[in-house]
């Protein structure tokens, strides 16, 4: 399902270091899994998502929506081959983080996103730790997301932006089978903060998933911080939420 070449590049380690660790990976997927993907995407509706942000006025995040489990088949074997031993192992070539959970799909966060017209996401870094049921406290080290959006121009919008903490340094259009990788930390800003402008039938949809370690500074998270939920630095940008 994940292209070989993919892999060669993860194991490559990062490309691009600031405004913080991350890599682009056009053709992710193998074809012919990616058409069975986008096909099964089509299935899934709205209506039936755990997470709709949906309501007025919202400066964070507006017509989002987000599926976390009942996946068609072939995304579910995405879901799996994402936190798989093999796939991991490249992940920590990638990032020089060990000791990442593996094979393990209960972990929090991951899902499909779906943002509709005039949607977005403003700039935020994650939550950094939280408590499993099994694994005790995690630190969310890692985010990984895959765009499925089979057309898209640069006039939607919806570009990931990669900010350090006063501007836009990347931004990341959504096009159809683009993988971004980048670490989690206190200092990682990203969203999509402008709103789209999509044609009718269209939204942009991506496969999102998180990598975690087990937290061993309790209290604090791998950096030396104290738990803390996502944190949205909208007020320092000019948008027009």
């Amino acid at each position: 399902m994940i292209r070989q070449e993919s892999i060669d590049i993860i194991n490559n380690g990062y490309t691009q270091t600031y405004p913080f660790p991350y890599v682009v990976i056009d053709n992710f997927l193998e074809k012919e899994s990616l058409d069975q993907i986008v096909a099964e995407v089509k299935t899934m509706n709205s209506e039936n998502a755990y997470y709709k942000a949906v309501h007025k006025p919202n400066a964070l995040e507006f017509n989002k929506f987000a599926f976390k489990s009942d996946f068609p088949p072939t995304i579910d074997r995405l879901f799996k081959e994402l936190v798989s031993e093999s796939f991991v192992q490249s992940i920590e070539k990638l990032t020089s983080i060990q000791s990442i959970i593996k094979n393990d799909l209960s972990l929090a966060g991951a899902g499909l996103h779906r943002v509709s017209n005039e949607g977005y996401l403003a700039i935020h870094t994650d939550f950094n730790t939280y408590t499993h049921p099994e694994y005790g406290k995690l630190d969310r080290r890692i985010n990984i997301l895959i765009y499925l959006n089979p057309v898209w121009e640069d006039e939607y919008k919806g570009h990931l932006w990669l900010c350090n903490d006063k501007e836009p340094i990347k931004k990341i259009l959504p096009i159809l089978n683009r993988c971004v990788i980048f670490n989690t930390t206190s200092q990682s800003f990203h969203g999509h903060p402008e709103r789209l402008c999509l044609p009718d039938g269209i939204c942009r949809e991506s496969i999102a998933c998180y990598y975690y370690t087990k937290n061993v500074n309790d209290p604090l998270d791998f950096e030396g911080l104290e738990q803390h939920p996502t944190a949205w630095i909208y007020p320092q940008f000019k948008y027009d939420f």
